[in-house]
């Protein structure tokens, strides 16, 4: 049984179909454009409960594909999280090859075991005991991620194979959302509307009906926008949705008319989006 955190269907709903026919026909990021792989980067942090902030995943060409690969923030934080604990279980040398051993046991008492392994052929001194460390780090974070359920590459790994090229995945700093006449009266109400940036609420409101107006109102200034690109205004609706999704689900339980025009509405701002998109190509 692995230690995925699922994520909420909702969230699912977001990724763009294009994301994940390519992920799934192809095992390929290459053919996706810069706002889909943050979409995707920022799915697969939230389905294991990692901060994209600290940026865990990068990504490595490889025989002309693209994929994501865990670096050392990635392990790092997975046991943070999941309050991991890790022990080198066995040291071997087995002809030019050094082998490490390491258990990882989780707080609910789960177990995992993995091993590193690195070529130490015709090393000695500082050259050997780099090697040896290496084979450690490499131990601990395969361990860490196959105790996690994360069926890719780490950095350790990636380093041995040959005509691999890495890169950071950037994340585009997004323009401010178009402004909206600014509130002057005194807060009143429960139901908070947040923008990306901000960690005070934008605006308040009585009730679900003023919200989800209140959201549409401004997701369709952002569409308005003529300062925004395509690809920022697809990247900012995502953060919009993002910084509200506690408010989503409020909505959905108090009134699901409500909730299908709120979903409604941002699925067809997205596809406009994306039809105009594809209309320049």
């Amino acid at each position: 049984m692995s230690n995925v955190i699922s994520m909420p269907k909702g969230e699912v709903a977001t990724i763009d179909p294009a994301i994940i026919e390519s992920i799934v026909t192809k095992g390929d990021l290459s053919g996706l454009n810069q706002v889909q792989k943050v979409q995707y980067y920022n799915y697969r942090c939230k389905q294991i409960g990692l901060d994209p902030s600290a940026k865990p995943f990068d990504l490595l060409n490889l025989s002309g594909k693209q994929v994501l690969y865990a670096n050392a923030g990635a392990t790092q934080q997975l046991c943070n999280i999941h309050r991991l604990s890790t022990q080198i279980t066995g040291k071997e040398r087995v002809d030019d090859i050094y082998i490490v051993s390491v258990r990882v046991t989780g707080a609910d008492g789960r177990i995992s075991e993995n091993q590193g392994a690195v070529s130490i052929a015709q090393l000695r001194g500082d050259a050997m005991a780099n090697a040896v460390l290496k084979c450690t780090t490499k131990a601990i974070r395969r361990s860490v991620l196959a105790h996690c359920g994360l069926g890719m590459l780490d950095e350790t790994e990636v380093e041995t194979i040959p005509n691999a090229r890495t890169e950071s995945i950037v994340i585009p700093d997004a323009p401010p959302i178009p402004e909206m006449p600014v509130i002057t009266d005194e807060p009143a109400g429960d139901w908070l509307l947040f923008v990306p940036g901000s960690d005070e609420a934008y605006s308040y409101h009585q009730d679900a009906d003023g919200w989800v107006d209140a959201f549409l109102t401004l997701m369709d200034k952002l569409m308005q926008s003529k300062k925004s690109s395509l690809e920022e205004k697809l990247f900012k609706i995502g953060e919009f949705e993002r910084v509200n999704r506690g408010f989503f689900t409020k909505v959905r339980d108090t009134n699901e008319g409500l909730y299908t025009v709120l979903t409604t509405g941002i699925g067809g701002a997205r596809f406009e989006l994306n039809k105009e998109a594809q209309a320049k190509k």
